[in-house]
This record gives C-alpha cells, structure tokens and sequence, in this order.
C-alpha cells in the first residue's frame, strides 16, 4: 500500500520539477527580451522617465512572464499533436513550420492585446493615482507609433523562435540524456544475460549427466563412445566459442543442436524426438541469439515426462519472421519448481536484439515459443 503512494508522489514532484524549469525558462527569456523592448518603444531615458514608468515595466515582466510560459506549453501541445498525427514529422520540416507560423500570429496578437492593455492601464493609473505616462513628443507621433509596433511585433516573433530553439534544444538534450542511460542499462543487462546463459550453459548437472552416459557406453559399446565425445566437445566448443557473441547463423546453430540432440538421445533414447523442419535458404538468411534452441530444449525436457509409448516430441519450424519451437505438453508428476528463469533469459535477451517480442503461450495442451529472426 506505501509503495502504491509513494509512485503518485514521485511522479508529482518530477512534473514540478519540470514545471520550475519551463517558468525559469519563461523569466530567462523575459530578461533578455523586456530590456530590448523598453529600448526600442521609448525614444528618451532618464531618471523621470524610469520612476515614471518602473510601475508600467513590473506588471508588463509579469504579463510577458505569463505569456512565454503559456507559449512553452503550447510548443509542446504542438510537438505532441504533430508526433500523434505523424510520428515521422518528429525531425522534419512541417513540425517547426507548423510552429513557427503558430508562433508569428501570436505574436501579431499578444502586441495588439499588450497595446490594448498597455492604454487601459494607462488610463488606470491616470484615474486612481494621477499618475500619467510621460513621452516625448517623438513618441507621440503617428510614425513613432507605427514604427515602434512593428519593431516590437518583429521583437516579439524573434523572441518565440528563440523560444522554440531552447525547448527543442532541452528536449533533445533530455532525450540525450535518456538514451545515454537507456544504453547503459541495456548494455549492463546485455553483460548479465550472456553471463547467465554461459552460466547455464557450463551446468555441472549436463556435465554429470554426459560423463555418465560416456561411462556407459564405453563399456557396452566404444565405438559409440568416440562419436558420443565428438559429439560433447563439438557442443562445449560451440558454446565456449559463441555465448558471447550476440548472434549467429541459424545453420551454426541447427548444426549445435543435432550434435546436443545426439547427446540427449543418447540418454533418452526413443523417449525423446526433436524434428527441425527449416528450409536452407533461411539457415543462412536468418541469424538467432546463441544457444537459444538449446536452452529451450533444455526445458522441454526439464519440466515433461516422455516415455517409449509416449515420446516427447518438440517440433522446430520457421517462417520469414519466426522461429516456432513446440512440444506437447506433459508435465512431471512432481515437476520442479521453477521461475522460468532460462526462459526469461531469452525474452530479455531478445529484447536487447529486436523489436519484435519473444512470444511465449499454452493453448489447446502445447507449450509454444516463438523466436523472432534477426537479420
């Protein structure tokens, strides 16, 4: 119950966090360009002048501080309307033509609403406090006048594609940010994955097992025995030489795994049937993550009973998309406890390879995985 509190919380205090930013953002550009404004709209400066109108500038950074916070948001409404209508814009041109077009008519409004304001103040503070705006008789003039609406329309629209130039340079470097440490999480999940199949790989129990099973047959039948070592060191050699690697051919690895299959009928005998059905072309088109077929093999025969009556068969076939590996499934009666964790071993390791997911499923009494091929 704590754990379902405290995540609302977090995420509450990382959208403050957020928040802060856009409204410092908001002041920073403010500073910048309020000062220009002032500049431009008055024709004189001088210590009357600034007493004068110091009351007009606070409230007019106030309303400016308002503005380009609203517009911060609306940059990304826009981003995010745009990546909802066509993802693909994300770094094209329409998504910051959009923009900028949004930006210029803005502007052109926020200058006409700001001179409303500006006179109703004015008028306000005339009325309340007899204070009176001082100008010069330049200012007063009608060119004065239009040319000073223009320079501060042109201010205005500068000031928002400057805007938008930050945004999207904090967004790209929070999307920076994010990748860096998405791969360095992958790249450590990806060193912890080829761990635990080499781990699970170099089992002491397979090895047990295989040096029965050469005990065995070396002494009812040797000649066996020799093709049942080339078999067991062209596994070992197999993994040795590629668990580390991410991928290999799909042929390099149905060719490791008649020789595993070989060593496991040799202990099961006709209890266990494994058919690949694979056309050539795709053993040399199509790659695969290493020592996935054996690892999925492993649990077939883990986790099921198998008989001469009632062999356990596990079918591999493929498509251009996926690799299917199947088996009927018969569980031990006293089957192992298990947290499927060589299965989950290769879902992540997959996802570290491809978008595609590994799928895994029990329906209508068969355990089916399905691989995605890599090219």
């Amino acid at each position: 119950m704590n754990e379902q509190v405290e995540i609302p919380q977090k995420f509450r205090l990382i959208s403050l966090m957020f928040s802060r930013q856009k409204w410092a953002l908001a002041a920073g550009i403010v500073c910048i360009y309020l000062p220009i404004r002032i500049f431009i709209s008055n024709d004189e400066f001088n210590t009357a002048i600034f007493l004068n109108k110091a009351p007009f500038w606070s409230i007019e950074f106030l309303v400016n501080l308002i503005f380009f916070r609203l517009w911060i948001g609306m940059i990304e409404l826009i981003h995010r309307f745009i990546d909802w209508i066509e993802p693909s814009f994300a770094m094209r041109l329409p998504r910051q033509l959009f923009t900028y077009v949004t930006g210029l008519f803005l502007a052109i409004l926020f200058n006409i609403g700001f001179i409303f304001f500006w006179i109703q103040m004015s008028n306000f503070y005339s009325n309340e406090f007899g204070i009176n705006i001082q100008r010069s008789s330049y200012e007063k003039t009608p060119f004065a006048r239009r040319q000073r609406t223009k320079s501060n329309t042109g201010l205005t629209v500068m000031a928002m594609i400057a805007t938008i130039y930050m945004v999207s340079v904090k967004k790209s470097n929070e999307h920076l940010e994010q990748a860096r440490t998405r791969a360095e999480r992958l790249e450590k999940e990806n060193l912890q994955t080829r761990f635990l199949a080499l781990k699970n790989q170099l089992s002491p129990h397979f090895l047990f097992n295989s040096l029965s099973i050469l005990t065995s047959l070396i002494e009812k039948n040797p000649q066996q025995s020799v093709i049942y070592v080339n078999r067991l060191s062209r596994s070992y050699r197999y993994i040795l030489e590629h668990s580390q690697d991410e991928t290999v051919t799909l042929k390099k690895e149905l060719n490791f795994i008649e020789a595993y299959v070989f060593l496991l009928k040799s202990r099961f005998e006709e209890k266990l049937e494994v058919i690949v059905d694979i056309p050539v072309e795709y053993q040399n088109q199509f790659k695969i993550a290493p020592l996935t077929l054996q690892l999925l093999i492993e649990n077939a025969v883990k986790h099921n009973q198998m008989s001469a009556e009632q062999p356990l068969q596990i079918s591999i076939v493929s498509d251009k998309a996926y690799l299917t590996i199947s088996n009927p499934i018969h569980r031990r009666k006293q089957d192992i406890v298990s947290i499927q964790v060589g299965l989950k071993n290769v879902v992540r390791r997959y996802a570290l390879l491809t978008k595609n997911p590994v799928a895994v499923k029990e329906e209508n009494g068969c355990f089916t995985v399905k691989i995605p091929l890599l090219t």
